[in-house]
């Protein structure tokens, strides 16, 4: 019977890591194999998570400020539309596209769509 030394028997296997050694390599290989999936991932997951960011940046809830003494309030009635209000309120020389255009800018609106009940402002001219 051949005994062996404990030296020569390290060598030949390795001693178990205690636990905590034994989860931090497990995990750096994980990392290893993984690194470009991961990276991905969380490239990804920020990208996603600032354009919400972003997209909630657009909804103010402050609104148009108030109007001027020189300025109309109007209030939209049933079957009104932008370009029937800016025909009212289109002098002799104006052209109804721009009145059009100035009220969707006074009243912050993104589109021509109006409700009945909203209130605009009726910019002066």
């Amino acid at each position: 019977m051949m005994m062996t030394s404990p030296s020569f028997y390290r060598t030949i296997h390795k001693e178990n890591p205690s636990g905590a050694k034994k989860w931090k390599v497990v995990l750096a290989k994980v990392l290893k194999r993984h690194a470009v999936k991961l990276t991905v991932s969380m490239l990804v997951f920020i990208l996603l998570f600032t354009s919400f960011l972003m997209i909630g940046t657009d909804a103010s809830g402050n609104g148009p400020a108030a109007a001027s003494p020189a300025e109309q309030i109007v209030t939209v009635s049933s079957g009104d539309t932008l370009w029937d209000i800016a025909k009212r309120y289109v002098e002799g020389k104006d052209d109804t596209r721009f009145v059009i255009y100035m009220i969707k800018k006074r009243n912050e609106l993104k589109d021509a769509n109006i409700k009945p009940g909203q209130k605009l402002i009726i910019p002066s001219i």
